[in-house]
């Protein structure tokens, strides 16, 4: 998708863009329905022709990398409004605890040192809060 849109143009144009060079779709009959919806999302979030056209441009080609359908309901049913990036949870497939594993780290010196000196410290802690 590229940046260099021109502004000021009129909602059928961009709704053309849309539809012909974005997802190759005819724009006969589709571009009205196209059009309706960036004059739906211009006036819902108050922005100008080309940035509902950015909008609408960015929420088809993340749909499209969710793998989300995006057919003539995906613009009737106003299912552009719902896409939003998808955001990397961090977190790893689950994998179970070897515990066997565990139980040979617990039982290094290095280990047991460093949990001597947590217990120490949060004993410590402990004593200053009830004293408080």
């Amino acid at each position: 998708m590229t940046t260099d849109v021109p502004e000021g143009l009129h909602e059928l144009e961009y709704a053309r863009h849309i539809l012909e060079e974005i997802l190759g779709w005819p724009a006969k009959g589709n571009v009205e329905m196209m059009a309706d919806c960036l004059r739906s999302i211009g006036i819902s979030r108050r922005l100008k022709p080309v940035q509902a056209y950015l909008y609408l441009a960015r929420a088809v080609k993340l749909a499209k990398e969710q793998g989300i359908s995006v057919d003539r309901f995906f613009f009737m049913e106003g299912k552009y409004t719902d896409v939003r990036p998808e955001k990397p949870t961090g977190l790893q497939p689950y994998s179970p605890i070897d515990w066997n594993a565990v139980e040979r780290e617990q039982s290094t010196p290095e280990w047991q040192a460093a949990n001597a000196r947590a217990r120490a410290t949060l004993a410590k802690l402990a004593g200053r809060t009830a004293m408080a």
